[in-house]
């Protein structure tokens, strides 16, 4: 594995907002659009996402609508390494599971049902973090696998309340239809505990296509109007 610093970081994810607007001046944005989310070939919603560079930090935030679910937003920072630094899920007004890196551990705070809980991680167990549901943290993780070649990552699933580990393996060229286009794209086949995601990116290593292990759940980039 390499080797991590811990960072803490106690102010509340302020950059959600900034979804609705373009990122701060300086910012380096690396991916931004919308995703069409279907399950077994039928649209079920769309993750609006954004992931922008600033100083040493990487930020991510994303508004996640599906049918018949309360809109959720999900926020990330990240170190230079991509490793989490804070994380946070909202849905509507209520904050479903914070969390921080500290110097050896990572801690997250849960609120679900009128209750509350905590649980922490061994900070070598938090390479990167994949949400539920959450189709731009693909990104992020390929991402960090490519800068660590040929290395396994930690990853954690905080709404699942796990640890599992991570690896590229196998990348092919292919393409990706986004709406009449056909975009040149490099596949990335990923090993998350023994379970095949398939990950598609295009030139700029921008984000066009996720599917899940049993190929029901795909999220596919929209095209961009205009």
């Amino acid at each position: 594995m390499r080797s991590r610093r811990g960072q803490s970081i106690g102010c509340a994810l302020a950059f959600l907002p900034a979804l609705a607007v373009p990122p701060p001046a300086g910012a380096q944005e690396l991916d931004a659009g919308n995703l069409r989310v279907s399950v077994d070939g039928r649209r079920v919603g769309t993750e609006r996402f954004r992931v922008w560079r600033t100083g040493s930090t990487v930020n991510a935030v994303a508004r996640i609508e599906i049918v018949q679910r309360t809109a959720r937003q999900v926020g990330l920072q990240t170190d230079p390494a991509l490793r989490p630094v804070q994380y946070e899920v909202r849905e509507g007004r209520a904050t479903l599971v914070s969390g921080q890196r500290y110097t050896d551990r990572v801690r997250f705070h849960f609120t679900a049902d009128g209750g509350e809980g905590w649980k922490e991680y061994p900070a070598q167990e938090a390479d990167a973090i994949l949400g539920s549901g959450v189709a731009h943290h693909y990104l992020l993780l390929v991402r960090a696998l490519l800068e660590s070649p040929g290395e396994r990552l930690a990853v954690l699933l905080p709404l699942e309340g796990r640890s599992v580990t991570a690896r590229i393996a196998g990348r092919t060229g292919d393409s990706v239809s986004i709406g009449e286009a056909s975009v040149a794209a490099t596949r990335y086949d990923l090993d998350i505990d023994g379970a095949a995601h398939r990950v598609w990116l295009d030139a700029d290593d921008r984000l066009l296509r996720v599917l899940d292990p049993d190929g029901r759940r795909e999220a596919i980039r929209a095209a961009t109007a205009g």
